[in-house]
């Protein structure tokens, strides 16, 4: 009979810790953009300059702009003027009519002309407020405390409204972003706690919490989870820096018991991966052969997968603590099939 080198059953698995890398983000970013069109007359930052909320990025040219607040509001005058007379108009003819001077459908007119004139002043106000904010856009401003990362433009240059010409992120709070395959999502949660190192800052570890969690999935079936750093201290630490995340699932058994045996022990081939319609009414199971020292043969037996731990795989049911399993050359091997178990010495001698 071949041999076969075995392993006992016994080490059971704990809460679970996967290591994700990623990357450092700001957690406040935004891109700067003017809402109207222009020529620009002034840029007053560039990249790699913190800036303060409310100091001024840039300028348009606000002449024309101006122009067209003071025809506003010279409209606005005048329709006011047309309001006040329409009014006086409206009120004298009131007072005549009961005295029989004026007629009801002249008094009916003068109150036409009268409200034709109030709605005239109020599309007037709109245009002014509409024009002066149009002015005030002229202003780029930054919206928060932070840094420039990016500048796309120049002084006496025509941009378009919408068209990003900065790109602000804030100088303090910092997240990373990792993705977290879909196995483990289920046991992220807002608010987990986490340690992030990176490589740059050599036996250094750093505390994180778990702020936001994609609701969809991206590339490769994994999901977007943003990790915010919390007590940096004096760490010098950037955006753009790789970092590594790491989750301790203390939870992840939830009560279930699990051995921790050899991936080698697993015969891939046989295995039925989530097959609904296969013989053991669907999921992630796969065959090891189990040694019985009474009858000096292996059998066949297959397993509850869970995932896989360095060169380790979580085992859920099949197997019994101090069962023997094969762990080398299972591909070879059949149910049933006389074996004799490898001794070191023995090998040696002979």
């Amino acid at each position: 009979p071949p041999v076969v080198k075995l392993e006992t059953v016994s080490e059971r698995a704990t809460g679970q810790v996967r290591s994700i890398s990623g990357v450092v983000e700001a957690s406040d970013r935004s891109a700067l953009s003017f809402q109207v069109g222009g020529r620009v007359t002034e840029v007053n930052a560039s990249v790699g300059e913190t800036v303060v909320a409310g100091q001024v990025l840039a300028l348009l040219d606000r002449t024309n702009y101006q122009i067209a607040l003071d025809s506003a509001r010279s409209q606005l005058n005048s329709a006011r003027a047309k309001r006040s007379e329409a009014k006086e108009d409206l009120d004298r003819k009131l007072a005549l009519i009961d005295k029989g001077f004026v007629t009801q459908a002249a008094v009916d007119s003068a109150r036409a002309a009268y409200d034709g004139a109030a709605a005239s002043v109020s599309v007037s106000m709109s245009d002014v407020e509409r024009a002066q904010k149009d002015l005030d856009r002229t202003v780029l401003s930054a919206p928060f405390a932070g840094i420039i990362s990016s500048r796309d433009i120049d002084p006496f240059v025509e941009v378009n409204a919408g068209t990003t010409l900065f790109e602000i992120q804030s100088d303090g709070n910092l997240e990373v972003q990792v993705l977290v395959p879909e196995t483990i999502i289920r046991e992220v949660d807002y608010g987990q706690p986490v340690s992030v190192s990176f490589p740059t800052l050599k036996g250094e570890v750093f505390g994180g919490a778990v702020s936001e969690i994609a609701s969809r999935a991206e590339a490769g079936n994994a999901f977007a989870v943003k990790v915010t750093l919390v007590e940096l201290g004096d760490a010098d630490v950037r955006t753009g820096m790789s970092a590594k995340v790491t989750f301790n699932f203390q939870s992840y058994l939830n009560g279930r018991e699990a051995f921790l045996i050899p991936l080698t022990a697993i015969s891939i081939q046989n295995a039925d991966l989530g097959q609904q319609n296969g013989p053991r009414n669907g999921g992630n199971e796969a065959p090891v052969f189990v040694f019985d020292p009474e009858k000096e043969a292996v059998f066949e037996r297959f397993v509850s997968l869970g995932d896989i731990r360095g060169n380790d795989i979580e085992i859920f049911s099949g197997l019994s603590e101090g069962e023997q399993i094969v762990t080398a050359g299972v591909a070879f091997l059949h149910d049933g099939m006389a074996a004799r178990p490898w001794r070191q010495n023995r090998q040696q001698n002979q």
